[in-house]
């Protein structure tokens, strides 16, 4: 078994680098199961904003040392209601999760029962103790042996946390701007900032086993209640500004439902003992809060100590001050990790909004504007796996964000709008249960996996399904397709016209002249004759503003036979409109890939169609 070290802090050079005078053991390894130095003491900084009842310093202390004194790969066994109480420390990859009947865990928490057990046994008995033993009963002092019974019922497992702080430490300048900001909107405290640290460690995309996500792990409906659009395509919860905004809007609603909570039942309101109750709703709940005021009032002591419900248990309990240890160590992480340095690998400095005027997918807008698609996953974090595996559309009025430009993206959501509409083919289709029928065999049926029918429907294995209900079963067509354009007939035949202008390009088989007639626009005209609006503009030198007139003559093209290039578009971009292969068209117009086409140059349209 290995020796578990511990360094001392110089003294003088916390100094050096904090105002707040620091004295603590940092854990450096543990491999085995003796028990490690006890907790020590650290001087919160408590004042008019959040209060520190003595009573629970202890578990702040533990909680300090959670964050910087025991990485993940550490579990620390620990008293439930006394988290101060450390009994042993065990190596695991995985701390203390993933636990299940006889692994390392179980067995070590079998075994410090039995020694609890033992010690109350012997001291019941007035027996001799030997140095484990001893060493158990200091944690105890001025407890009595039926304590020590009861401790041994409430042996609980925590894993470290000394990395994940770490790393989050290396986060946290990204995202404190916006947060500040969403705090003074809201008049709340900047304090509240520290919060993160807790809930998801500065980590945007961070999902929780029941549900919660983001920075300020949200949960769906709280998330839609704060006006966050939460759905099968847009998760803003993963959104660190629009997340932030939402929190921020919650500890307002907090502070307001909570304050009028505590007048209605003739208590004085204070921040410092109001705040704890605010924080502790982030966890348990506005109502779960009110409840416990109208209890004990703002009395966080009697919170812990005297207030009863079912749902009021051990993380509950164990919040405020997790968030208290958080912002001590936060505050002070030069005392516990030295330098940190700044990760600015998610920085977004400035970005473009684009307002979405219909439904497009993210690989169209990757080619039409030449952005990487990792670049814009990065810019457009509520945007679900769904999209970026070109699975389903980006939703019509999203506000997209893009590279910052000067000129902004207009000419190339143009480009984007121009090409044919996309739609969606679910990847599933509705099957009826009969009598008889399981999902498994449903799913043989349409030879399809049934793991993937029941994640689909929200099921597992002992899922019940029954007569009558629909079903959705997976197939393999689902994604994006486009649009069927429906032919139409020119009402007004091309007239040729030999005596060709000399302010239109040379003429060619597939060139016509086109006599305007009365009530005719140049977007109906382009439009007999399958062009583009710009199109036709574009090959006879007009803008937007022009005006054509009766008896003009304009130069048109056969259907999809030319095509004149425009602001921001490529030629796979071209192909995709004409649907044709981009090999096709490249070598139509004798092109390679790497070859640059510009504005106003025309593109012969192969025939083939795919």
């Amino acid at each position: 078994m290995g020796k578990i070290g511990y360094m001392l802090f110089n003294l003088k050079s916390v100094l050096k680098t904090t105002t707040v005078t620091l004295f603590c053991w940092m854990f450096v390894a543990a491999t085995s199961a003796k028990i490690p130095k006890q907790v020590g003491i650290y001087p919160l900084d408590c004042n008019e904003t959040f209060s520190c009842p003595d009573s629970l310093k202890p578990r702040v202390a533990f909680w300090v040392e959670v964050f910087s004194r025991w990485d993940t790969n550490t579990a620390i066994f620990h008293d439930k209601d006394n988290p101060h109480r450390v009994y042993s420390t065990v190596k695991r990859r995985e701390g203390c999760r993933r636990s299940k009947k006889g692994d390392s865990i179980d067995r070590e928490r079998q075994r410090i029962k039995k020694n609890l057990a033992r010690l109350a046994a012997k001291l019941k008995n007035k027996n001799a103790l030997n140095n484990t033993e001893k060493q158990y009963h200091e944690l105890f002092k001025d407890e009595s042996v039926r304590e020590i019974e009861r401790a041994s019922e409430r042996v609980r497992c925590q894993s470290g946390n000394r990395d994940r702080m770490r790393k989050a430490l290396s986060q946290f300048m990204t995202y404190r701007p916006v947060i500040l900001d969403a705090l003074e909107k809201q008049s709340l405290t900047p304090e509240l900032q520290y919060l993160p640290f807790v809930e998801s460690a500065f980590d945007p995309q961070a999902l929780s086993h029941v549900g919660a996500a983001g920075l300020w792990q949200i949960m769906p409906s709280t998330g839609r209640t704060l006006g966050l659009t939460v759905n099968n395509k847009v998760d803003q919860r993963y959104d660190p500004n629009a997340a932030t905004y939402a929190a921020a809007q919650y500890f307002r609603n907090s502070v307001d439902n909570l304050t009028e909570t505590a007048f209605e039942n003739g208590l004085t309101v204070v921040n410092k003992d109001l705040n704890p109750f605010v924080i502790t709703s982030y966890n348990y709940g506005v109502r779960g809060m009110e409840r416990a005021i109208k209890q004990v009032g703002l009395d966080y002591e009697r919170l812990l100590s005297e207030y009863k419900s079912p749902s009021f248990q051990i993380a509950v309990k164990n919040f405020y001050a997790s968030f208290l240890a958080a912002r001590h160590v936060a505050k002070n992480s030069t005392a516990f990790f030295g330098e940190i340095e700044h990760d600015k690998s998610n920085n977004i400095t400035s970005y473009n909004t684009v307002k979405l005027t219909r439904a497009t997918s993210a690989k169209r807008i990757s080619q039409q504007t030449n952005v990487d698609k990792t670049v814009l996953k990065r810019l457009n974090p509520a945007l679900k796996n769904v999209i970026w595996r070109h699975k389903a559309l980006i939703p019509k009025d999203f506000e997209l964000k893009l590279p910052y430009r000067e000129t902004g993206w207009s000419v190339a959501m143009d480009a984007v709008y121009n090409l044919p509409v996309e739609k969606e083919k679910p990847g599933f289709l509705w099957h009826r249960v009969r009598s008889g029928q399981t999902a498994c065999g449903i799913a043989e049926r349409y030879n399809a996996s049934c793991r993937a029918l029941l994640r689909l429907n929200k099921l597992n294995r002992k899922s019940t399904i029954y007569v009558g209900k629909r079903i959705k079963v997976p197939t393999n067509n689902g994604g994006i397709s486009i649009a069927k354009v429906k032919s139409k007939s020119t009402a007004n035949p091309i007239v040729p016209d030999l005596k060709a202008s000399t302010s239109v390009p040379k003429k060619t088989e597939s060139m016509r002249r086109y006599r305007v007639r009365s009530g005719d626009t140049a977007c109906s005209i382009a439009e007999q004759f399958g062009m583009k609006c710009n199109e036709l503009l574009a090959l006879n030198g007009l803008t937007r503003e022009s005006i054509i007139r009766t008896g003009q003559r304009l130069t048109v093209t056969s259907k999809n036979s030319w095509h004149t290039v425009r602001s921001g578009q490529t030629a796979c971009g071209i192909a995709e409109v004409y649907r044709v292969k981009c090999s096709l068209l490249l070598d139509a117009n004798r092109l390679s890939r790497r070859d640059t086409i510009r504005v106003g140059q025309r593109l012969r349209i192969p025939t083939q169609r795919y």
